[in-house]
């Protein structure tokens, strides 16, 4: 038996264990603020706490603002006419890796009896279906909200029926967010006659009040209800914004103008707004606006070569300066 000199013997017994780290909520609440959606659906189970950090709305904000720093692109996939929802990381894309689709049925869409993404706004995604009565010729629509990280749904929401009298005559949709309210919002538009400058129906659908509103006053033709997705609106600062022609009347005929369309969200008024002084309105051209970098850009090809100007402050259309 071996007996440790006394002086180690005394130094054992004031030995004493290392103190507990206990973090604070502020410090607990950054951290977590750092995870995905699908850890922080598994984080909630740590404890009561926890749960109710990560539902607070103010915790959500912070997430989602955090969030956008790391964007995601999705696209739409078809195959035997099984169409599925396929979110990705932009960094895949720099990496060159292949994007597989997902085997889960959940990011499939006649499983949500849907068919079609109307848009995705801070995480969450509308879904548009529809149904025909072939013999009275009345479409039906509705729409669904779906949260893939979380898979959370909704029920069939915005019902509304319109009677398809012509085969160009169709609902194109769109999907926002207006800050002021903290409100969804679904824009749908829709040439009213089979005159192709004809009037265009907009309504407005607020998520929460469940209820379409009629604006009118659209003031040009947007090139999305004749071209399709090729020129789908963009939602960019609490807007939705759309290339369009209008008529400008000459000295001898009138000659269709390109112009930019935007809807505030929060007014629901519209404002229109002209393409960079450097463009030629009537070059026979088609333009298109995207948002790039949170700015909404402007470009068109010409002679093998694109061009596109990036309006830096928006709405003010003398901000714009071209990186062609």
């Amino acid at each position: 038996m071996v007996t440790l000199p006394p002086k180690l013997r005394c130094r054992r017994r004031k030995s004493k264990p290392s103190p507990l780290t206990i973090l604070s909520n502020d410090l607990i609440a950054d951290i977590l603020s750092r995870l995905t959606v699908k850890h922080l659906m598994q984080m909630k189970c740590v404890s009561k706490s926890w749960n109710n950090l990560i539902s607070d709305p103010i915790f959500i904000k912070i997430h989602l603002h955090r969030s956008s720093l790391n964007p995601q692109f999705s696209l739409i996939s078809s195959h035997n006419d099984d169409h599925s929802f396929v979110p990705f990381p932009v960094t895949r894309l720099w990496e060159n890796r292949r994007i597989n689709l997902p085997r889960d049925p959940c990011f499939q869409l006649h499983n949500k009896n849907c068919y079609d993404v109307v848009g995705s706004c801070n995480g969450l995604v509308c879904l548009v279906g529809y149904s025909l009565n072939v013999i009275t010729r009345y479409k039906k629509f509705w729409l669904r909200f779906w949260n893939p990280a979380t898979r959370a749904i909704s029920q069939k929401l915005g019902f509304f029926f319109y009677y398809d009298r012509y085969k160009y005559e169709y609902y194109k949709f769109m999907f926002g967010y207006d800050n002021s309210t903290e409100t969804y919002k679904v824009v749908a538009l829709r040439s009213v006659t089979n005159h192709p400058l004809s009037e265009t129906d907009v309504k407005v659908f607020s998520l929460g009040d469940n209820v379409w509103r009629t604006i009118h006053g659209f003031p040009a033709i947007p090139l999305q209800l004749h071209f399709g997705h090729e020129y789908d609106g963009v939602h960019l600062s609490c807007t939705i914004n759309w290339m369009a022609i209008q008529d400008v009347f000459g000295r001898d005929d009138a000659v269709e103008q390109y112009v930019i369309i935007s809807l505030d969200l929060s007014t629901e008024t519209f404002t229109q707004l002209m393409p960079p002084e450097n463009y030629d309105n009537y070059g026979g051209i088609s333009p298109n606006i995207c948002v790039l970098m949170d700015s909404l850009c402007f470009s068109y090809d010409e002679e093998a070569e694109f061009f596109i100007w990036r309006m830096t402050k928006f709405g003010d259309e003398k901000s714009c300066y071209s990186e062609s």
